[in-house]
């Protein structure tokens, strides 16, 4: 009878055991957290090519509990003091592998910047004039949201996109000055748009009224006539305009990004750019001046743990190594050109992650 009772209270620990095992490696959280941009887009395209750089080499691959096997050591079974055999569950592959880098999509770069400062999100995708304008709040607040924010290395150029109705009578718009007095569409809050969008507002001394709505909503509202303009920051060509109908594109046209006052300060902020006529061969006849937004890959430095440090080194390394990869989006090509990086590094006024640094030169 105790014997009985003793198996089963052992089986009773056992089954504990196994669903405990089971309930940990569900939940085993990866090393590194990055949040991205929204699915589809190149941000997100490009982080989950470093979750398949790290998966060969970083990666853990997942184990359940299989059938119940005798217990052995040295090629001889486990004998308790009782003399019972011990018997423990037999580790099978599930043909998955646990990540070594959680991609998360999001809702925009300050989205992203908000993640990155407040919550144990390890790494980030940012447009370089979310921290430039941050910083510049920073100058009248008492806690600085981005001392602690440490650029690992840029990941290309996003064209600053402009859209106007086509002959819209006297309200027809042909340069940037006439956006004076109109409603312009600058993104949702959590956009990187919205700052770009605010910031080029601020530094050429426009004055239009902001209408933070997203991209899908200005659209709409633009062919309506409930707004004059609105505001899109991606790398040409954006699908979202490459698939436009016909009809669509009729409509519409491209705003040339040429103001009469600031330009200095916007050369000192963007790059001077076009979007071509090769970009969007079916809508417009013309390259088109503009800015584009430098994004870069960030982590914040308060509180990192050693730990977290040597995974980002790892990280990078994995990714230096894999940067050739004909599956890899096609941006990687413009992230490691070698007159790019250095013109970046001049370029950008920022401190860099000191950990990685030396991986770049």
């Amino acid at each position: 009878m105790i014997k009985r009772l003793k198996i089963t209270l052992s089986l009773i620990v056992l089954m504990t055991a196994m669903a405990a095992s089971s309930f940990a490696q569900e939940y085993v959280e990866p090393e590194l957290l990055i949040v991205s941009g929204f699915k589809g887009g190149t941000n997100y395209d490009m982080a989950m090519d470093m979750q398949r750089m790290a998966r060969p080499t970083l990666a853990t691959p997942s184990y359940e509990d299989g059938d119940m096997i005798v217990e052995m050591i040295n090629g001889k079974p486990v004998v308790d003091e009782e003399g019972d055999t011990s018997m423990v569950a037999k580790k099978v592959s599930t043909g998955d592998t646990l990540e070594f880098l959680e991609v998360r999509d999001s809702e925009g770069s300050y989205y992203n910047f908000l993640r990155i400062i407040k919550s144990n999100t390890d790494l980030a995708f940012l447009q370089y004039d979310v921290l430039l304008y941050e910083s510049m709040k920073d100058l009248t607040r008492t806690y600085k949201k981005t001392e602690n924010v440490r650029v690992i290395m840029p990941m290309g150029n996003e064209q600053i996109h402009i859209i106007v109705l086509k002959n819209a009578g006297k309200n027809t718009i042909e340069t940037y000055d006439d956006l004076k007095g109109k409603k312009v569409a600058i993104g949702s809050s959590l956009q990187g748009t919205n700052i770009t969008a605010k910031y080029i507002k601020e530094i050429t001394g426009m004055k239009w009224d902001n209408v933070e709505i997203p991209y899908d909503k200005a659209l709409k509202a633009l062919l309506s006539e409930r707004i004059d303009a609105f505001f899109y920051v991606g790398a040409a060509p954006v699908s979202n305009f490459t698939g436009m109908s016909k009809q669509m594109r009729d409509r519409i046209t491209l705003l040339p990004l040429n103001p009469s006052k600031g330009k200095e300060e916007l050369d000192a902020t963007y790059d001077t750019t076009m979007i071509k006529q090769s970009d969007y061969p079916k809508w417009i006849s013309e390259n088109i001046p503009t800015y584009s937004v430098r994004s870069l890959l960030v982590t914040d430095i308060n509180g990192q743990s050693d730990e977290e440090r040597d995974n980002i080194v790892k990280l990078m390394k994995v990714v230096i190594e894999n940067k050739d990869d004909a599956r890899n989006h096609k941006n990687w090509a413009e992230v490691f050109n070698a007159e790019k990086m250095k013109s970046n590094r001049e370029f950008i006024d920022w401190d860099f992650y000191e950990p990685t640094m030396n991986l770049f030169q």
